[in-house]
C-alpha cells in the first residue's frame, strides 16, 4: 500500500486486513508518500501494535511510490496484493484470490481480479465496478482496463516479471498488470465482490456509475489526449514483450500501430480488428476515435 494524507479512512482499511479469513502468514508493507496529516501517526500505531512494516518517504507520486513497494517487498511470499488506503477488504478476499491462482502454473505470471462494490463515504452501496460481460481478454486489455487494482492479487512469478521489466513508460500500473497477465500469463476474474471501494471527494480516480456520464467522460478523455497515453502504454508493452507474444496477439498489436499511418488504413483496421471494449457503444466510440487519429502515437 502507498498512503498519502489518508487519515480519514485509513483505519478501516488496516482493520480489514486483520479480519481476513482463510489465510495466514500475511505481511503488510506500507510506504507513506510524504503525508502532511495524521497518516504517519496511524501507521506507526499499526506498526507497533500489529507489526505492519511501515516506511516513510518523500513524495514520489502514485506509480513510483507503489513500485518502490514492489521493489522492497518480501520475495519469500507466494502472493501479492495491491491495496488502496481508503477501501475495505471483504473477509474472504485473499482466500478467494488464492483459490483461483492455485489453478495456474506458478512458474508463469498469474493474476486474480474481481468486481468491487462501489460505496460512498459511509460505506453505503452505490453500485459495481465494470462487469466484463464480453470477457477478459488481451484484445480488451489493449484499450481498456476492467481489473481494478484494488482487487488485484498476483503470484510471485508476476512480481518478478514486474521487477525485471520496470515501469518506465507505464501510465497505469493496474492496467499494465492486465496486459501482462493476458499477454504472457494467466488471469482469473471473479464477478463477485471482494472489496468495498469507497468513492469520496478526495479520490484520485473514481467510477461514474451512470452509463451515459461514464461514456461521455471517456469520450472526452480520449478526445483530449488520453487515447494517445493508452497507445503509448501499449507500445511500451510491445517493446518489452513483442518477441514473446503468440502470433495472434503480436499481429494485432502490430496492426494497431501500423494502421495509424493514414485514414484508409485506420478505416480498414477498425473493420477487421479484434480489439474491443466491454459494451457495443464504447467499442463504437473507440473505433470512431481511432479512425479520427485520436489513438495515434
Amino acid at each position: 500500500m502507498s498512503t498519502y494524507n489518508g487519515e480519514k479512512y485509513l483505519r478501516e482499511q488496516l482493520d480489514s486486513f486483520l479480519k481476513l479469513e482463510g489465510v495466514k502468514d500475511i505481511k503488510v508493507l506500507i510506504r507513506d508518500d510524504g503525508s502532511a496529516d495524521h497518516t504517519v501517526e496511524i501507521l506507526r500505531e499499526y506498526n507497533q501494535r500489529y507489526g505492519f512494516e511501515v516506511v516513510m518517504g518523500e513524495n514520489l507520486g502514485v506509480n513510483d511510490s507503489l513500485f518502490w513497494s514492489f521493489a522492497h517487498c518480501d520475495l519469500s511470499c507466494d502472493y501479492f496484493a495491491i491495496s488502496d488506503q481508503d477501501d475495505v477488504w471483504l473477509r474472504e478476499k485473499l482466500k478467494t484470490a488464492i483459490n483461483h491462482l492455485r489453478n495456474f502454473d506458478d512458474s508463469k505470471p498469474a493474476m486474480f481480479a474481481s468486481c468491487s462494490q462501489i460505496v460512498d463515504e459511509e460505506l453505503r452501496f452505490r453500485g459495481s465496478s465494470i462487469v466484463p460481460k464480453k470477457g477478459i481478454s488481451f484484445f480488451n486489455a489493449m484499450v481498456q482496463n476492467v481489473t481494478p487494482g484494488h482487487t488485484q492479487v498476483f503470484n510471485l512469478a508476476m512480481m518478478k516479471e514486474l521487477l525485471a521489466k520496470g515501469i518506465s513508460d507505464v501510465h497505469v500500473i493496474d492496467w499494465w498488470l492486465y496486459l501482462v497477465a493476458t499477454g504472457i500469463g494467466n488471469i482469473a476474474f471473479d464477478r463477485n465482490f471482494t472489496v468495498m471501494h469507497r468513492q469520496h471527494g478526495d479520490n484520485a480516480v473514481g467510477y461514474d456509475l451512470n452509463f451515459w456520464e461514464q461514456s461521455m467522460k471517456r469520450l472526452k478523455n480520449v478526445r483530449t489526449g488520453k487515447g494517445n497515453s493508452i497507445s503509448l502504454q501499449l507500445r511500451a508493452f510491445y517493446n518489452r514483450y513483442g518477441q514473446v507474444l503468440d502470433e495472434e496477439k503480436k499481429r494485432e498489436v502490430e496492426r494497431y500501430f501500423s494502421s495509424q499511418r493514414n485514414l484508409l488504413r485506420r478505416i480498414c483496421y477498425v473493420v477487421t480488428c479484434r480489439v474491443f471494449r466491454q459494451t457495443w457503444f464504447e467499442t463504437m466510440i473507440f473505433k470512431v476515435l481511432y479512425v479520427l487519429g485520436k489513438y495515434n502515437v
